[in-house]
């Protein structure tokens, strides 16, 4: 009885961690990059090129999220996480969710910074529709076909844990085409990328050398403690937002 009532408490502890641990990165990432930003594109306030300029800083912080998004999700399931693990299962999950709500948003200010500024030559349609963007066809092209990679991606992710979810996670690896379309969409559309070369290439090697190491490790024939946990985080964190009665908790 004991033991069970300290289980119980070491699960509490770890559960009030896992969500503390969350809550602040998705507080503190979003406030420190938009200080940053604010501070270094202060001068162009009141400047006609200033919607551009918001757009394509929401471009490069949705693009670093989304790198760090990419990485983690990679890493959740890389067979060299069993020997240099950080955090729990839950609070990688929580964080992996959080990222993927901060990228969404930067996305949708990324847009529509774009298609309101009269200068950008991108407009509503070219920021939804391939091929009628008359700034860089191809290059906002690419990052357009990118958006519906993210909202499928999105849209199946309530698919998690569930039994039988082995659709969910064939789609779930779209993650990787749409980082490489993402990035060829910021280096081909980006007025600056000579200026970000360095980020490109760094995020590009690091995501590159995860999923080659990952993807080409052996694979476990029977499920690791870690295996067991993400699963169980999964199917926890379902069961919590997605209700019978389609309910959010608080």
């Amino acid at each position: 009885m004991a033991t069970l009532m300290t289980r119980s408490s070491s699960d509490h502890v770890r559960g009030a961690t896992s969500w503390l641990v969350t809550a602040l990165a998705a507080l503190v990432m979003p406030l420190a990059a938009g200080f940053g930003f604010a501070q270094l594109f202060a001068p162009t306030l009141h400047s006609r090129y200033f919607p551009w300029i918001t757009g394509r800083a929401l471009g490069i912080a949705a693009f670093i999220s989304l790198s760090a998004l990419v990485a983690l999700g990679i890493w959740m399931r890389h067979p060299w996480r069993l020997r240099r693990s950080f955090g729990h299962s839950e609070t990688r999950l929580r964080l992996h969710a959080a990222l993927a709500t901060a990228t969404l948003a930067l996305v949708a200010g990324h847009l529509v910074a774009l298609a309101t500024d009269h200068y950008a030559g991108v407009g509503w349609k070219g920021a939804f529709v391939p091929g009628l963007s008359q700034y860089r066809t191809f290059a906002v092209s690419l990052g357009v076909i990118a958006l519906f990679f993210m909202v499928l991606l999105t849209a199946t992710a309530r698919a998690a844990g569930r039994r039988g979810a082995r659709h969910w996670s064939a789609i779930h690896r779209f993650a990787i085409l749409t980082y490489i379309l993402v990035w060829f969409h910021g280096v081909l559309a980006g007025a600056d990328t000579s200026a970000l070369r360095g980020l490109y290439v760094a995020t590009a090697a690091f995501i590159a050398g995860l999923a080659l190491t990952r993807y080409g490790a052996a694979r476990p024939t029977t499920p690791t403690p870690d295996d067991v946990d993400v699963a169980a985080a999964l199917a926890a964190a379902r069961s919590e937002v997605f209700s019978p009665n389609d309910r959010v908790t608080s």
